[in-house]
């Protein structure tokens, strides 16, 4: 740290006696200064402003483009200092002054650490180039050495966003971002910023009509997939520039869906069937299993693990999974001869044990233990009967299946080296409200009543759960101020993908988006009946429609379009709208 003063002399002219002889000379004493008022003007730049000087008795916070003004009464004038500096810039003071009374002190520093910060609510990382540096901005500011001369530059985004960067003489660098979603609306495709802003991606000028739920962000660009009348699909891609539409692009794969898992993008196709991965800017081939088979399900998840059903061409009973885990696909891993349908489930982890689930020829639910050779394989299996619906739910690593059975709600668990599996949690407050289903997904575990009457079915939800915590339907009633039944569809619009070749079963009643419910709160007594539209999970509720009338709910008008980190979207296919709500 430096700091620099130009001190200014003061010179006191001293009289002395003069004349006789030095014999008749007498001591003299020189006359005592009296006090003086002094006055001192300060400026200050930018960087300085904040910093605070102390003058005799004044103290004074600089403000940049501001003059100060002080004054004091002293019998000599005192240099005014500077306080506390902090280490990330230098300052150098220039004291002048016009008369003995008059003083003007200059103040400019500079930082000694350029900084970067965002000036919008953090919301994914964005990648900074600043001379040979790469800096990330992820929940923080980040200062580095300064460069000169060198402009920063946004290298990479962490998320559906447009960020800008200002550029600062002070070397203060403020870097603004705007996320956003993509939404479906009248047959064109947005990008969403707010519940009043959006920007037209995709006009499709062929009518064509955008498969649900296909569209997504990697590789900083939007991926989504549209089906002609020939039923032949196209992929697309679009990246912006600066808030613009910048790359545009059809690509050469009949992709019907897509996913990623380990941070790679994988594509399903249609005619032919195959797997492919995004690989530098290019589609490849990664996989030729499917030569073997016919596919039974589109992309089916766990976390970041994706499984494909694949029934054997020339022996139908042969069923077996291709596994891509951590963006590596491994070999076709078949399931017990047991199994005669496939379960719209994924493999699952519990207590180091990985099991697959399916149906057999009398409806009993089989759980099949897939770590054993292929020929142990038939008959490693558990059979449960009467099983009404089920699901997995994961605590920490752990992934527990529930079942619902005329017994009620269980946890699957058996013995091992006479030893008991592990236990999820205790099950008393779930099993004393005797539910008619159970579901949610890998984070949320619910569970509730069926209604039924003669024109309609739907779900009460009763019981929630998320890691530790439960919450019971008072609780949830209160969350939402009311004491109505908490209604909910009785299947979710993407329980299973709508294409042909899905021939899978569902077990899970009850689905989940993230964590969300689309639930209905109010009256119910008639079809003219209104009451309000809400998102709910375990910690967040958000209102997205006050007066819905309980009809268009139950016919199940409304449905979740997209649900990112920063952005919920609702779509109403009666209304032919969506409905954003930004996240806290």
């Amino acid at each position: 740290m430096q700091f620099k003063s130009f001190l200014v002399s003061l010179s006191i002219l001293a009289a002395s006696g003069c004349g006789g002889s030095s014999g008749d000379s007498q001591d003299t004493k020189p006359p005592a200064i009296s006090e003086q008022t002094f006055t001192l003007k300060i400026t200050a730049n930018g960087v300085a402003a904040g910093l605070e000087v102390s003058w005799m008795d004044n103290k004074a916070k600089l403000t940049a483009d501001k003059v100060i003004e002080l004054s004091a009464t002293s019998k000599t004038f005192v240099q005014p200092t500077l306080l506390a500096i902090p280490e990330s810039i230098t300052c150098d003071t220039q004291l002048s002054n016009t008369t003995t009374l008059n003083y003007s002190l200059a103040v400019k520093c500079v930082s000694s650490q350029a900084s970067f910060a965002q000036t919008t609510p953090y919301s994914y990382p964005v990648t900074i180039r600043y001379g040979e540096q790469s800096i990330q901005l992820k929940d923080s500011p980040v200062s580095v050495p300064p460069l000169t001369m060198i402009e920063p530059e946004i290298t990479a985004l962490g998320g559906p966003q447009i960020c800008e960067v200002d550029d600062s003489s002070n070397l203060k660098f403020k870097v603004a971002c705007r996320p956003y979603t993509v939404v479906y609306e009248k047959r064109k495709l947005y990008l969403v910023f707010s519940e009043q802003e959006k920007q037209l991606l995709f006009d499709n000028p062929d009518k064509e009509r955008l498969i649900e739920s296909e569209y997504l962000w990697f590789d900083e660009q939007v991926w989504f997939i549209t089906e002609g009348a020939s039923t032949q699909y196209k992929l697309h891609s679009a990246s912006f520039d600066n808030g613009q539409l910048g790359n545009y692009k059809i690509h050469d794969i009949n992709a019907s869906s897509l996913a990623i898992s380990g941070g790679k993008l994988f594509a399903l196709t249609s005619f032919p069937d195959g797997v492919y991965s995004w690989q530098s800017g290019k589609w490849k081939a990664v996989s030729n299993l499917i030569n073997d088979g016919v596919l039974k399900s589109e992309f089916i998840a766990n976390n970041q693990d994706l499984y494909l059903a694949l029934e054997d061409n020339n022996e139908v009973s042969s069923k077996s999974y291709i596994q891509i885990i951590n963006a590596q696909i491994r070999g076709s891993t078949v399931l017990s001869k047991q199994i005669s349908t496939f379960s719209h489930t994924p493999f699952f982890e519990y207590d180091d044990i990985t099991f697959g689930l399916g149906f057999g020829t009398d409806e009993q639910l089989l759980i099949n233990v897939m770590d054993v050779i292929p020929s142990a394989r038939d008959d490693a299996v558990f059979s449960l009967n009467n099983v009404r619906n089920a699901t997995i739910w994961q605590n920490g690593n752990n992934q527990f299946l529930f079942t619902n059975q005329d017994s009620g709600i269980e946890q699957f668990k058996f013995t091992r080296e006479q030893v008991e599996t592990s236990t999820a949690f205790d099950l008393t407050a779930l099993r004393q409200i005797t539910p008619d289903w159970i579901g949610g997904d890998l984070d949320t575990l619910l569970a509730g009543d069926f209604v039924e009457t003669a024109s309609i079915k739907y779900a009460v939800l009763k019981y929630l759960r998320k890691a530790g915590t439960e919450q019971s339907e008072l609780q949830l009633q209160s969350r939402l101020n009311t004491t109505q039944p908490i209604r909910v569809y009785n299947e979710t619009w993407r329980t299973i993908a709508s294409y042909a070749r899905s021939n899978t079963k569902k077990i899970t009643p009850i689905v989940s988006e993230q964590g969300y419910l689309l639930i209905y709160v109010g009256d119910a007594s008639s079809n003219q009946s209104t009451g309000q539209l809400w998102a709910l999970s375990a910690d967040k509720e958000y209102l997205i429609k006050a007066d819905v009338s309980w009809e268009s709910y139950s016919m199940k008008d409304f449905h979740f379009e997209t649900i990112s980190e920063k952005h919920l979207v609702v779509y109403s296919e009666f209304a032919n709208e969506v409905i954003t709500i930004t996240l806290d």
